[in-house]
């Protein structure tokens, strides 16, 4: 037998290889849109250089890699606040410069809207790994059959197989490619889940009404659906991945919605104070709903609440709460505060509004001298 081993190596080459085009013919059936000459954006940026390139120097990303061989004890990620506000500051800001940066809206065929396709999409990518460890036990334990200074002879004595270098070549190309495959499942699901947030909420920012002169005591339709969209999406992932990569795929989601709402004031054309609740009343549904499925208090939407009640305040005193505490957002999110108010009340005067900002802009340069 040892005689025919290189040829029933490649035999198992050759298997290894349809079985790898079975995987990406099943990864393709999930992924591609019904529409003709469209796309499902995460697919798309998977496999965008650029973006899955900054996806992957994050260091939640090397943290999943990290512990990938170690699923039954995996380590902690060490990272300070800091840090952590730092990196969900730089996924937040690729996708919102992505996505948010015009007022068109992400149309339903470009997002994967089948919580069971997302499933599979989970089994695939876990059967993967299991698949690729097994692979690699495999090619080690032909590496360390292979005679170094003993002769072939000794070698057949020992019932060791001869293998040739372009046999192990072949293997670990194709493990190589099965490696690839994995990596593409979870980097297009993580994006998925955070399409999703930009495909509900960008409606309650450009569509929604926050001018009413009725107190509406429910939070915004949309909300609701993302909401029940992502509690399907958690028990999905639930059931086809282990914690950590259930980690990987929903940490962080609260600073990008906060992100997403902070930004949204530069999209509502008028809000008054039954719009404000409104918006607050969004902003507790979806700390619940996030907080259930992280099990964490998701902070960052506190800061949103603050955000938004600064609308409760005249220009002046939002100009001392600056001066008696700091400022506690970016220049230009307090900008959009000032035109969302001056947008909001038409007898405002642009001059006025114009020196209560180059007033913030003194006030922040002092602070960061």
């Amino acid at each position: 037998m040892p005689d025919y081993s290189d040829h029933f190596l490649q035999m198992v080459c050759r298997i290894l290889q349809d079985y790898k085009d079975t995987c990406y013919k099943s990864y393709r059936d999930i992924v591609l849109s019904d529409q003709e000459d469209s796309r499902i954006i995460s697919a798309a940026w998977g496999k965008d250089e650029d973006i899955s390139r900054l996806l992957k120097t994050l260091p939640k990303w090397h943290y999943l890699m990290s512990v990938k061989y170690n699923e039954d004890q995996p380590a902690e990620m060490q990272i300070s606040h800091s840090d952590l506000r730092a990196m969900n500051l730089k996924e937040s800001d690729i996708f919102t410069g992505n996505l948010f940066a015009t007022d068109t809206l992400i149309p339903q065929h470009e997002i994967i809207s089948d919580a069971n396709q997302l499933k599979t999409l989970g089994n695939l990518q876990e059967s993967l790994d299991w698949f690729i460890r097994k692979i690699r036990t495999f090619i080690h334990s032909l590496m360390a059959a292979k005679p170094t200074s003993l002769t072939v002879e000794t070698t057949r004595e020992l019932f060791a197989p001869p293998v040739s270098d372009e046999v192990l070549r072949a293997l670990e190309s194709l493990t190589a490619e099965f490696q690839e495959l994995s990596e593409l499942c979870i980097l297009v699901l993580h994006i998925e889940v955070r399409v999703h947030c930009f495909y509900y909420l960008m409606p309650v920012a450009l569509q929604s009404n926050y001018c009413g002169a009725i107190d509406d005591m429910d939070p915004d339709s949309n909300v609701l659906k993302m909401n029940k969209d992502l509690a399907g999406i958690e028990e999905a992932m639930n059931l086809s991945l282990p914690p950590r990569k259930f980690r990987y795929i929903f940490e962080g989601l609260g600073h990008l919605v906060s992100t997403i709402l902070i930004n949204s004031t530069h999209h509502i054309k008028r809000i008054n104070e039954n719009g404000i609740k409104k918006m607050c009343r969004n902003i507790f549904a979806i700390q619940q709903n996030l907080t259930n499925i992280t099990a964490s208090r998701e902070s960052d939407l506190d800061h949103t609440r603050q955000y938004y009640e600064l609308l409760y305040l005249k220009p002046d005193e939002i100009l001392q709460k600056v001066l008696e505490r700091g400022p506690q957002f970016t220049e230009l999110e307090y900008m959009n505060i000032f035109e969302l108010v001056k947008r909001s009340k038409p007898g405002i005067d642009q001059k006025m509004i114009d020196n209560k900002l180059a007033r913030l802009k003194e006030m922040l340069r002092e602070v960061n001298v």
